[in-house]
């Protein structure tokens, strides 16, 4: 993710499908093509992308080094974006699920409806058009994380960081994701 200056004004908005004029700030997401090890990326209109993703966006701001004329009206409209649900949030997260339809990717059991889950990237296999995060009972996300070899006190913090919960929910949250 990065801010840079358009160009040549040929690339379209992966928001609102307008072109990018060229000389202006652009918001730039790079990613992995499917089926190969080829990065590319995906450009947004600065405004555009305070809607699509904000958490990314206001990092990008702040490693930009330019001269960006708008940071203040970008920053301030970040911090009144609406929090992010679901598949859009930043992972690893906590959520509801709110159907029964996913299977936990570790232990394969449905996760049910309105019960507590952990998002993280998804290993996507080569040439898999798959994309989002990969779900997993809370249970199931511990030992995730302990096989994984992550720093567990970390994982934690990273969960509920990026977890849209209310403080007593975030207490819960903290409570059962923490290992015993």
């Amino acid at each position: 993710m990065k801010l840079e200056i358009s160009p040549s004004g040929r690339a379209a908005c992966r928001g609102c499908k307008k072109p990018i004029p060229k000389g202006e700030v652009r918001f730039a997401e790079s990613y992995t093509m499917p089926g190969s090890d080829t990065v590319a990326y995906r450009y947004f209109h600065t405004a555009c992308a305070v809607t699509k993703m904000a958490t990314e966006l206001k990092q990008a701001i702040e490693a930009y080094e330019g001269e960006l004329p708008e940071r203040e009206t970008l920053l301030a409209a970040i911090a009144n974006a609406p929090k992010k649900t679901g598949k859009d949030r930043p992972l690893p997260h906590a959520d509801r699920a709110p159907t029964s339809r996913a299977r936990c990717t570790q232990c394969g059991e449905p996760i049910e409806k309105g019960t507590l889950r952990i998002g993280v990237q998804r290993d996507a296999e080569p040439g898999s058009f798959t994309r989002g995060p990969s779900y997993m009972h809370v249970g199931c996300g511990r030992a995730w994380a302990r096989d994984s070899d992550l720093d567990e006190t970390e994982w934690v913090e990273k969960v509920v960081e990026n977890s849209a919960f209310e403080a007593d929910e975030t207490a819960r949250l903290r409570e059962e994701i923490t290992p015993a």
